[in-house]
C-alpha cells in the first residue's frame, strides 16, 4: 500500500481561501478608468467643487498633512515624486471623504463607518506643476493601526490633490464661493485651540 500522504485536498483548500480573501478586498464600484484624468475634474465628476470652495473660503479646514518625503530622479529626466501620509478627522473632512470611498469602492472595511480618523498614505508624481496620486500602486488607508489597501481610482488623486485644477474649474466656470458663516463675537473672543491644519497638497 502506497504509504505517501495525499496532498491533493490541502492544495485545493489552500487556493479556495487564497480566492476567499481577493474576493474580501476592496475593489472599485465606479470604473473612470477610461476618461482623461482632465475630463474628470472639469465635469466634476467626483462631485469635489463645493469640498474645495469650503476649504478655499475658509469655511472648514483641509486634512492634515501628517509625514511627507519627496524623491527627485536624475537630471536628465527631472521627475518629482514622493510618499504621502494625510489624516482625515472633524464632521466635514470624513464626511467628503466616506462619500468619495463609498461612491467609487465597494467591500469597504466597516471601521470606515465609525472612524474618528482615518489616514490615507499615497504615492504621488508631479507632472507640470500638478501632483498626482500614481495609477501604479495601491492607496493604503490606515484605521486605527489597521491596514486596508485602495486599487488606484482617479478621484483619490482628486481629493487630495485637486485644489489647484478645482480654483481653475471655479474662476473658468465664475462659481461663486460660500459665505463665511456669521462671526459673532463672544467673551473668550481672542482664545485659539492652538492646532495647527496644514493641506497636503
Amino acid at each position: 500500500m502506497d504509504s505517501r500522504p495525499i496532498r491533493r485536498p490541502v492544495v485545493v483548500l489552500a487556493v479556495t481561501s487564497g480566492l476567499a480573501l481577493i474576493a474580501c478586498g476592496v475593489g472599485i464600484q465606479r470604473d473612470l478608468s477610461a476618461i482623461p484624468p482632465g475630463q474628470v475634474g472639469f465635469d466634476d465628476m467626483c462631485n469635489l467643487q463645493g469640498y474645495f470652495d469650503a476649504l478655499e473660503a475658509r469655511t472648514a479646514r483641509p486634512p492634515v498633512q501628517v509625514s511627507a518625503v519627496e524623491l527627485e530622479n536624475d537630471a536628465k529626466r527631472p521627475v518629482r515624486g514622493g510618499k504621502a501620509l494625510i489624516a482625515f478627522s472633524g464632521e466635514f473632512q470624513l464626511r467628503h471623504l466616506r462619500r468619495v470611498l463609498n461612491e467609487n469602492w465597494k467591500r469597504l472595511p466597516e471601521p470606515v463607518a465609525s472612524a474618528r480618523k482615518i489616514e490615507l498614505e499615497v504615492y504621488w508624481a508631479e507632472k507640470a506643476g500638478v501632483r498626482r496620486v500614481v495609477t501604479e500602486r495601491d492607496a493604503e488607508m490606515i484605521i486605527d493601526r489597521q491596514s486596508f489597501f485602495l486599487p488606484y481610482h482617479v478621484c483619490l488623486s482628486e481629493l487630495l490633490f485637486g485644489e489647484p485644477l478645482y480654483r481653475q474649474r471655479r474662476e473658468m466656470l465664475g462659481l461663486p464661493l460660500p459665505m463665511p458663516p456669521l462671526q459673532i463675537p463672544d467673551a473668550g473672543a481672542g482664545a485659539t485651540d492652538g492646532g495647527h491644519s496644514v493641506a497636503g497638497r
